[in-house]
Parts: structure tokens; C-alpha cells; sequence
């Protein structure tokens, strides 16, 4: 028979968290047996006759996973999943400031026409209000091998750059549409903590889908 000590050891190898997050917390089960525990803040707990100390830590970066496409990202920040529309999925990673990354997944058609229509659209209420614009357009290689056309506008408004960045893969009825927002605070943390994030996603990006034929 294995001692609490080696079935904890054997359990920390194949855990698996539940994790309903709330308020910071989180609850991990281990043999069946729920644990409140939150992070960077060591929990005791007793299994047999022993007592031991968990600690739950965040990795500096992490990674979205999902079944087409996968990137890093900075601890501190949450993907949010919202579904725009039947066969739209968006996912979001934003700072306070809305700096950047959208992500749309389609079910349903090819998004490859798109990339004009939404620069045009994040694009127009701020060079109607007297922002310059000018176009960056470049071509981006991932490291899964695909090389995306990037429609890049670069808006100035009194000291004030803006930056978005649109891309587009997709084949037959289905395909992603990228979409990047480094938004100019004069040098602060916070266009210090936009650029890391977009530069991080960028890097790190990997798409599992044929190009357009």
C-alpha cells in the first residue's frame, strides 16, 4: 500500500484543477476531495496523518490552447470567450486601457475578404474626429509555418499614436480573423504592458488551418 506522503506525490504528477474561479479563488481536488486555495497563498492540508503545505503559483506566461490556433500571453490577464453570433466565437485579451488582441473564430464562412471592412471600421470615428492616418500593410511568417498579410494603420493625434493591426486565414466555410490594438499612452506602463502583450501573441502564435486555395 502507497503512503499518504508517495499518493500525494503520485497525485501532484496527474491532478487536475476544477476551477471555478471566484474571487481569486480556486478549488482543486485532490482523490475526489475539494480544496480551497488561492494564489501565492499557502494552504495546509491534511492526507493520512500528514500534514502538508500547497501552494499554488501562476506562471509568468501562459498559453491559450485551442483546436485551430494557440498563443502566449502575460500572467495577470484573462481570455474572455463571447459568442457574437451563430458560428462567430470572439476571444479577447485587453488591458484597462484597450490595448490588445481580438480573435475571431468562424464556423461559417471564410473571413478573408474582411480585413479592409475592419480597419475601415475601428479606424473611422477616430480620423473623423482629426486623427491622421497612414498604412503600414506588411506580411508576417508564424511559426507554424503560415505567413499572414497584415493590414496595419498607424493613427496620430497630437503626440497620440494608435496602432491596429488586422489579419486574416481561412479556407472553404471557416477561418480566423486577428485583429491587434497597440493604443499610444505617451510612454507610459501602460503602452509599455500593450506592446509586451502584442508582441508576446505575435511571436508565440500558431495556426493549425490551410490557407485559402
Amino acid at each position: 500500500m502507497k503512503s499518504p506522503t508517495t499518493k500525494l506525490l503520485t497525485l501532484a504528477l496527474i491532478f487536475f484543477t476544477t476551477l471555478m474561479q471566484a474571487q481569486e479563488d480556486y478549488i482543486l481536488e485532490i482523490d475526489g476531495k475539494p480544496i480551497s486555495i488561492g494564489l501565492d497563498k499557502p494552504t495546509e492540508v491534511k492526507i493520512g496523518k500528514k500534514t502538508v503545505q500547497l501552494l499554488l503559483k501562476e506562471k509568468d506566461t501562459l498559453q491559450f490552447l485551442d483546436a485551430q490556433f494557440n498563443f502566449k500571453y502575460p500572467k495577470g490577464f484573462k481570455v474572455s470567450k463571447t459568442t457574437i453570433e451563430e458560428g462567430i466565437t470572439q476571444y479577447m485579451l485587453m488591458t484597462a486601457e484597450g490595448a490588445g488582441i481580438i480573435v475571431q473564430k468562424y464556423d461559417v464562412l471564410n473571413p478573408t475578404m474582411l480585413n479592409e471592412m475592419m480597419v475601415n471600421e475601428v479606424t473611422k470615428e477616430s480620423v473623423s474626429y482629426g486623427y491622421s492616418m497612414e498604412r503600414a500593410d506588411y506580411e508576417r511568417p508564424l511559426s507554424s509555418g503560415q505567413s499572414l498579410e497584415i493590414d496595419k494603420a498607424v493613427l496620430k493625434y497630437k503626440g497620440e499614436t494608435n496602432t491596429y493591426e488586422v489579419a486574416t486565414i481561412g479556407h472553404k466555410d471557416e477561418g480566423l480573423l486577428i485583429m491587434t490594438m497597440d493604443m499610444g499612452a505617451f510612454g507610459t506602463q501602460v503602452e509599455t504592458d500593450g506592446k509586451a502583450l502584442i508582441k508576446l501573441f505575435w511571436d508565440s502564435l500558431q495556426i493549425q488551418m490551410p490557407e485559402a486555395n
